[in-house]
């Protein structure tokens, strides 16, 4: 993740679960990484889109088994039981989300779900049972003007590092 001051607050929230935040490749390491891999693409100006990535690792504790079953398919999936609260709801937008803004409209959330393609009508549900009735396209949930500032209440005030996802 490229945010640092948000996985220091998860840091926090685990306590002693949470091995801390750590640097895991800087900008400049993962620019010239790209440029000794496609020299024929690559130009100077791709400099700036490049930033350091920060990770977090947890410690192995049996309550946070369960969610390598997420993951076992090499891709995250969501368990069929999963009940959506404010929270999941929150975590899922800050890490997958972004609140679209076109021009002279009302800012819209849209959260990208590429791996759950294939389950539209379930991600669908996980919204409706709470209210909401977002629209999914090929990869993202997609909700209305409206619904944006009634889903953002729903999830609460922005962790740290995330304040520019609530208009």
């Amino acid at each position: 993740m490229t945010n640092p001051e948000f996985l220091n607050y998860l840091d926090e929230c685990l306590g002693i679960l949470s091995t801390g935040v750590f640097l895991d490749r800087d900008a400049e390491y993962q620019y010239r990484q790209a440029a000794d891999s496609d020299h024929e693409k690559f130009t100077v100006s791709n400099r700036e889109k490049y930033n350091d990535l920060y990770g977090l690792r947890t410690r192995s504790h049996p309550q946070l088994h369960e969610f390598r079953q997420w993951y076992k398919t090499g891709e995250k999936r969501f368990p069929s039981e999963l009940t959506l609260t404010p929270t999941i709801a929150k975590m899922w937008y800050v890490c997958d989300g972004w609140l679209a803004q076109e021009k002279d409209h009302q800012p819209r959330v849209m959260i990208k779900a590429t791996n759950e393609a294939d389950r539209a009508e379930y991600l669908q549900e996980l919204f409706t049972e709470n209210g909401f009735n977002p629209h999914f396209t090929r990869t993202e949930l997609q909700f209305t003007t409206g619904e944006t500032q009634q889903l953002l209440e729903w999830i609460g005030s922005p962790p740290p590092g995330f304040k520019y996802k609530w208009p």
